[in-house]
């Protein structure tokens, strides 16, 4: 009888153990994810490969592009975030391809692709060791999504174990602009972003 007893706890014991580990285990998505540098705004935050730093986050229900002389205006269902920064390679040059509005929800937003290339923003450009480079992420996202939201930069959400830099903005739904001018320049800066503050 005890026997019995004893094996009964054993396979008690052994399914409690597999239990626990069934339901404590990493999903592989998060054994496989970026490893996350994070920050706030006006610091620079630093991964394995490069450095991000974003010093601006404005939100605007219009926006402009002035181009060689030419302007259009862009409308929005929701609204656009303008970001501006500054980026750097730090061992080898590397391009960065991958930026993301992730909202307080969990909700990820890509890099709006309605503004043309010729306004140098990112992806797009190759970044040196040594040499900061200035970054423009521009995104069109619901306006819900503007308050705590972060900026996301990783060389590319294709690499599995990848850097990625996080950035806490500081803007709010109240911070709404009527509109935001983003203009080409034939000098560095590569554009100015209008009005200013």
């Amino acid at each position: 009888m005890m026997r019995i007893v004893r094996s009964a706890l054993a396979i008690l014991f052994a399914a409690a153990v597999l239990y626990g580990m069934q339901h404590t285990r990493p999903l592989y998505s998060d054994i496989t994810s970026p490893i996350v540098s994070s920050g706030g705004m006006n610091k620079r935050v630093e991964a394995s490969a490069f450095a991000l730093s974003v010093e601006s986050a404005r939100v605007a229900r219009v926006l402009n592009v002035e181009s060689f002389g030419k302007s259009k205006t862009y409308t929005s269902s929701g609204v656009w975030i303008v970001a501006e920064g500054e980026a750097e390679a730090k061992f080898q040059t590397l391009g960065l391809t991958s930026g993301e509005w992730l909202s307080r929800s969990g909700v990820r937003y890509v890099l709006t692709d309605r503004v043309p290339a010729t306004i140098d923003m990112m992806p797009g450009n190759a970044y040196q060791p040594g040499l900061p480079r200035r970054v423009l992420l521009v995104f069109e996202v619901p306006e819900d999504a503007v308050a705590g939201g972060t900026v996301v930069v990783a060389r590319t959400k294709l690499l599995p174990l990848d850097d990625e830099i996080r950035i806490t903005a500081d803007v709010s739904g109240k911070d709404i602009e009527p509109a935001i001018t983003i203009r080409r320049n034939e000098e560095s800066p590569p554009w100015t972003v209008l009005p200013q503050r």
